[in-house]
This record gives C-alpha cells, sequence and structure tokens, in this order.
C-alpha cells in the first residue's frame, strides 16, 4: 500500500511508496519558482506574464525502471479508478495559460487527484492531454503503477517526467507576485447557478448550420474591436480583451439595435465558401455539378445526396452554394406533406419550370450587383453561372430519410421526379444506411459531410464570441466540442445561452454547462465497432468511454467484436500479431463464461465485466489499421440455421419413433447418413419408375415430403445429391 502523501509539497516524497519499486539513482527536484519580470508592464495590461516552465523541469524517463507488460484486469481496474487519498495535497493557484504551448500523457493512478482530475487541472491552465506519448509530448505525469508502453515510449524519445507533487509545484511556480491577478484553481468544476430551464439547450433549436472562417495573420487582430452596438451594460458585461489564442477574420456589423433578438446561427451564417468549415470541397462538387446546369447540360445524375450527422451545415452548405451558382431555391423538408399526390401536385410541374424571377429584368440586374460583391474571391464560380446572369430553379428535399407513414409512396415518388426532372434536386438526409434512403443513392451523386473538426471550427467560434463580447478561455472550445459530437450549431445555441448570464467561459465552466446540455446521439453497431478497433478512435477514448460504447447495444456488439477481431492485430512481426491475436481470444472466451452467468442465472451486475472483457479488452490487443469493411456476425445467420435444422430434426425423429428407438441425436448420427441416400438412389437410377420405391420407404418410417426434405438438408451431401435427380422427376415426385 502506498502511504498518503501529506500535504505540504516541500517535503520529499519516496518514490518506493508511490509506485512500488525502489528509488532511482537520481531524484527528480522540484522546479525553482521563475524569475521576476525585469521590465514591468503598462498600465493598460490586466495580468502579468509569468516566465515559461523550464525545459529542465521533472526528470529524465530513463531514471524510471523498466515496466513489465501486465495481463488486463478489470477488478484491479476497477479499484484503482479513482485517488487513493483524495485532497491530501493542496490545489496549485497558478498563472493563467501558464502551461500554454504543452502537451502531457497521463498515465498510472494517483494518490491526491484521479486521473480526470489531473486532466482538468492541465486543461484548466492551457495544457493539451493527449493519449499517447510521441516526440511532441513536453511531460509524462506519471502515477501509481504506470503503463508499460508508454513509459517504454517515453525512454526511447527521452521525455520529461512529473510526479503528481512536480505538476502541482510546476503550475504554482507560474503564480505572479501580485496575487490579485490569478483566480484560484478548483478541483470540480465551478458552481453554476443559471436557471436550469435556460441552461438546457435543445440541441435541434431552430436554426442553420454556421461553419468557420479562415484565421487571418495575428498581426490583424489588434484591429478588432467589438461593435458598439453589441456592448453590455458596464455593471453587468465589463469589455473584455481582444482573445489571442486565435486571431480570426472580423465579421461585418449585422444589426444596428442594442440588443438583437436574432438567432445566432443566423446571424452568423455563412455567405462566402470561405465561410465553411470542414466542407469546401464537397460545396466545389456541388457548384461544379450546378455549373452543367447552368450551362444548358442535363448531367447524368440528375439529383444530389448529401448525407451526414445533423447540426454540422449541410442544408446551410445547400442553400449557399444555390444561391451562390445562380439559383432560386424551393426547399421541402419533414414539416411539409410529401406523399405520392402531394409531391406531384407540388413538384411535378416545378421539374420542368424555370424561375418567375428570370424574366424580371429589374430583379436579375439587382442580383447580378450582388453577385458580383460576393463572388470577388470566388473565382471558381464564373462557371457555374449562365451567360445572361439569369437565376433558375433548384429544388431542395430535406430530411429524406424522415419520410414516415403519412408520406406514402413519397420516396418511389421522388425517384420519378429525379429521372426526368429538368431542373437541378438537392436531397439531403442524415442516416444513409437508411433502406428508403439506398434506393434514392443510386439515382443521386452521393456526397458524404463529415463533422468538422475542433480545428476547422476554433477560429469561427473564437471570432463569434469576440463579436458578442464573450471570453473563451483555453480548452473550452474543445470541451464544447467534445460534448457535442461536433455539432456546430449546438455549439453555437449554447453560447449564445450561456452569454445572457456571464462574460466569460472557463474550461471548467464549459465541462459544467455542456454536461447539462451533452448531446445524446444513438450510435449504430457499425459505429460501435469502428471505435472500438481503430487505432486512433480507441486511444482516445477513456475506459468509461468504451464501457459506455457497450451498452449502446450490449447483445450484438460483442458479437461484432467476436467477428472482426481476426482482421487487427497486425503487429510489427508475424509472432507480435500472433500474440495480439491470442490475448484477444482468450479474452474473448474467458467474457463467454461470464456471458452464460448473465444469462443464465440472471446476474447482471456482472455485465461491466462482460464489457471488459468481451469489447474493451479484445478491442485494446488489437486496435490499429484495417483494410477491408466490418462485418456483420455470422454467429447470427448460423445460430439461426441451427435453430432450423433442430426443428427438422426433433419432427422427424417423431414420426420415425413409431418404428425405430432412437432419440433425435441418435437419429442425427446413424439414421440419417443411411437412410438418405436410400431415399435418393431409386430417383436416380430409375426415374419416375422410382418414386414407388422411396414412398414405400418412406411410408415403413412414417414420414412425408415435408421429412423426405429434411433428411436431405440434414445430410453432409444433400445438396450434391439433390442435383442429381432431374428437373422432370422432381416434379412427378412432388405431384
Amino acid at each position: 500500500m502506498c502511504r498518503h502523501i501529506i500535504e505540504d509539497s516541500d517535503e520529499e516524497i519516496d518514490p518506493k511508496d508511490f509506485f512500488g519499486y525502489e528509488k532511482p539513482a537520481k531524484k527528480p527536484k522540484p522546479r525553482p519558482a521563475p524569475k521576476a519580470a525585469s521590465k514591468a508592464k503598462t498600465a493598460s495590461s490586466e495580468q502579468m506574464d509569468a516566465d515559461g516552465p523550464k525545459k529542465d523541469a521533472g526528470f529524465s524517463a530513463s531514471e524510471l525502471p523498466d515496466i513489465a507488460p501486465k495481463k488486463f484486469s478489470f477488478a484491479n481496474h476497477a479499484q484503482h479508478m479513482g485517488a487513493k487519498n483524495p485532497g491530501s495535497m493542496d490545489l496549485p493557484e497558478g498563472a493563467p495559460n501558464c502551461l500554454d504551448g504543452l502537451r502531457f500523457v497521463v498515465t498510472g493512478e494517483f494518490t491526491s487527484l484521479s486521473r480526470e482530475g489531473i486532466t482538468d487541472l492541465v486543461k484548466t491552465y492551457g495544457g493539451h492531454i493527449t493519449s499517447a506519448v510521441s516526440g511532441k509530448t513536453s511531460y509524462l505525469v506519471v502515477g501509481d503503477d504506470p503503463g508499460s508502453s508508454k513509459v517504454k515510449k517515453a525512454k526511447s524519445l527521452k521525455t520529461r517526467c512529473l510526479y503528481e507533487a512536480d505538476l502541482i509545484e510546476l503550475i504554482r511556480s507560474s503564480k505572479p507576485t501580485s496575487s490579485d491577478s490569478v483566480p484560484p484553481a478548483h478541483t470540480k468544476p465551478p458552481e453554476l447557478k443559471p436557471d436550469i430551464s435556460f441552461m438546457e439547450v435543445d440541441d435541434e433549436q431552430q436554426g442553420n448550420g454556421v461553419s468557420a472562417t479562415a484565421s487571418i495573420d495575428a498581426k490583424e487582430s489588434p484591429n478588432l474591436e467589438p461593435p458598439k452596438t453589441q456592448q453590455r451594460d458596464a455593471t453587468t458585461r465589463p469589455q473584455q480583451p481582444v482573445p489571442t489564442a486565435t486571431a480570426a477574420a472580423p465579421l461585418p456589423l449585422t444589426s444596428s439595435s442594442s440588443e438583437s433578438n436574432e438567432l445566432w446561427t443566423e446571424k452568423y451564417k455563412p455567405t462566402k465558401l470561405k465561410d465553411l468549415c470542414g466542407h469546401r470541397s464537397n460545396a466545389d462538387m456541388i457548384i461544379q455539378w450546378l455549373g452543367w446546369w447552368a450551362s444548358g447540360t442535363i448531367p447524368e445524375k440528375r439529383a444530389v445526396l448529401i448525407s451526414g450527422p445533423p447540426g454540422i451545415g449541410k442544408t446551410t452548405t445547400a442553400h449557399l452554394v444555390a444561391k451562390l451558382a445562380g439559383f432560386d431555391v424551393l426547399e421541402l423538408n419533414a414539416s411539409e406533406t410529401r406523399s405520392k399526390n402531394a409531391l406531384k401536385s407540388i413538384l411535378g410541374s416545378a421539374v420542368g419550370n424555370r424561375s418567375m424571377l428570370e424574366f424580371d429584368r429589374k430583379k436579375i440586374r439587382q442580383m447580378e450587383a450582388e453577385q458580383e460583391t460576393q463572388q470577388e474571391n470566388d473565382a471558381g464560380l464564373q462557371q457555374a453561372l449562365t451567360s445572361s446572369g439569369a437565376k433558375r430553379l433548384a429544388i431542395i428535399m430535406d430530411e429524406v430519410d424522415g419520410m414516415s407513414g403519412g408520406d406514402r409512396g413519397g420516396t418511389a415518388e421522388l425517384i420519378q421526379l429525379v429521372k426526368r426532372t429538368k431542373v437541378p434536386i438537392i436531397c439531403i438526409c442524415n442516416d444513409r444506411q437508411s433502406t428508403k434512403v439506398r434506393s434514392l443513392a443510386n439515382h443521386c451523386e452521393d456526397i458524404k459531410f463529415r463533422r468538422p473538426t475542433e480545428q476547422q471550427m476554433r477560429a469561427r467560434l473564437n471570432t463569434i464570441a469576440f463579436r458578442e463580447g464573450l471570453t473563451l478561455g483555453p480548452n473550452a472550445i474543445a470541451q464544447l466540442v467534445q460534448s457535442t459530437h461536433n455539432d456546430i450549431r449546438q455549439i453555437i445555441n449554447l453560447m449564445s445561452s450561456y452569454a445572457l448570464n456571464k462574460a466569460s467561459m472557463s474550461y471548467l465552466e464549459s465541462k459544467a454547462f455542456s454536461t447539462l446540455n451533452k448531446k445524446q446521439v444513438s450510435v449504430g453497431p457499425f459505429d460501435v465497432i469502428g471505435k472500438y478497433l481503430n487505432g486512433m478512435e480507441n486511444a482516445g477514448m477513456s475506459f468509461a468511454d468504451k464501457l459506455d460504447l457497450y451498452y449502446s447495444d450490449f447483445s450484438i456488439v460483442p458479437l461484432f467484436v467476436q467477428e472482426n477481431y481476426i482482421d487487427n492485430g497486425r503487429g510489427s512481426s508475424d509472432l507480435d500479431t500472433l500474440d495480439n491475436l491470442s490475448r484477444a481470444a482468450d479474452l474473448i472466451s474467458e467474457s463467454d463464461i461470464v456471458d452464460n452467468k448473465l444469462r443464465g442465472s440472471q446476474q447482471w451486475g456482472l455485465m461491466p465485466l462482460h464489457a471488459a472483457l468481451s469489447c474493451v479488452g479484445p478491442a485494446l490487443c488489437i486496435r490499429g489499421g484495417r483494410s477491408t469493411m466490418y462485418r456483420f456476425p455470422g454467429w447470427l445467420g448460423q445460430n439461426s440455421k441451427a435453430g432450423k435444422l433442430g426443428r427438422m430434426l426433433r419432427d422427424v425423429q417423431s414420426h420415425m419413433r413409431l418404428r425405430v428407438s432412437a432419440d433425435k441425436t441418435e437419429i442425427r448420427k446413424s439414421y440419417v447418413p443411411a437412410l438418405a441416400p436410400e431415399l435418393v438412389a431409386p430417383l436416380v437410377s430409375q426415374g419416375v419408375g422410382g418414386i414407388a420405391d422411396v414412398v414405400s420407404t418412406m411410408d415403413h418410417y412414417y414420414l412425408t415430403k415435408e421429412h423426405w426434405d429434411a433428411m436431405l438438408e440434414l445430410h453432409l451431401d444433400g445438396e450434391a445429391m439433390l442435383k442429381q435427380i432431374p428437373t422432370a422427376v422432381k416434379s412427378a415426385f412432388t405431384r
């Protein structure tokens, strides 16, 4: 047992007590306090800058002893998931963003803080947490019982290491001399007390998705000033300094009123292609496709199918590219009735019509002036416009996978409209694998949208926050992105709700606020198996996150792992690959024993253990790259086939027991191999004349024609014997 670390951080800690092994030859020295700044800051500076962490902070990884690989044990893992002696060390108060630019990797279990507490502490002061040691890793934070692979990699890269006390001292030593300028750190997220109804923002709140703008040089950021119309009252919303973490291009003024009631998602929706985040290449593909229509040429695929998760800007992108390419938009979404008759009445004539605005020359000239302004930086749009500049009609069918029973025949009618349309149709869906969408996809250009990354959204979100007077702390955006599953529409809605009561959001505040409004996303088994077996995604998840994936469908997810694990686990050599597969197979075998207890005696308390043995453990052994598609569990089909054959065998045995005294096992082993050829040979050799002999044999054992079919299906060579019988003989025998 490791002794408790006393609260006095200056007292020396014995590594033998902390780690369970002998003390290294060279003790890690506590990081000395940084020197005071040589020059005083100006009166306009709101806080003092502290010296960055020294390069020699902590100790070298070579001082750590070699750690032998250990077999995964769920019981040991569950026993050491929290801190051993919570609160035994004083929490540090450091300078804001004192860990900015540093990358940390956490391994082992700690005494005063849990691993989640260590992560929150690092992120609060601007540091970044990664899951694996690499050449960019600044420090490896080592606790009790560290991981062998991380220690080995740290030694090979000569990474600096920190104990828990070293990390706390590193943060504490960065504190400037003026104590009133440093906000205190907390082990728990700060208590947020806004109205719960105000904080629980619906993730499907009305509004289109907004995406990121391209960042500009940092030298342009000092010119950014919040519009006077957006400043709050000085007593409630003090003016915030310009954010320096990410410089972004200023957005145009949108309103002259002191307080605008317009949704942020509408207020800051993109107006240029460069405003899109992560979808520029897809937008270019749609514009190129619309260019064929604008030039008078009907492309081979007369519709485009846009698919992707909700809230990432699919509908916004469709409207933007249609507008920039010179088309008027007619949109039908889930709120409309889209049955067969409704589509005929609404779109039947529209698919062959032209926009009325095309004949309004005054309106055309006005639109051409708008296009000239919008297309200054979008030269690629010139090919998508007609020579006269006249607009044409484009149809957007949103949420085509949401056509319910009230839209009877809507999908089939939409396919027929796509086949004969003379105007472009853009279809949008969330579930690409829906059966209704699969049939439609065969007639459309298939364009898949992916979730934008944090880096793609950061500039746009920082710009919106700056324009609205909201200061975002380090790692606050990363926490919002993680909790909303990269849904930029929900992130902007959360920011707008939070800005009603507060003017700044720290990392801990963003974590607490996003937890109350966390987006629950339903994932399918193919998504789950991809997260388990993909090396990058698996390494980025915590143990609790991996358990949550199991509970998405605990009956079929283990079968997906068992079906697909054999194609992963490629090690550095064939021997390593076999070793990885062997360890994964052992865990799956042990999970089968737990599953029998789980379902046989209804011991549902064993579900966490079953999750660790059937999914988490095997995935940890064989995670990595994959060149083939994930397969559906073949066990389900084989189990269904076994059940069918078992029913056939029971039926055959129930009739034959009037003549023989044998159970179904004996019937299968002795009678089926001998009797099946006797029921087929006369038909092969004698043709129609052998039917009487076969019927006589069947009557002797009280068998019917259905039992004759069952005997051939139960025989291993039954299919081959059936092919030897001529078709005419089969027909005569059936009659």
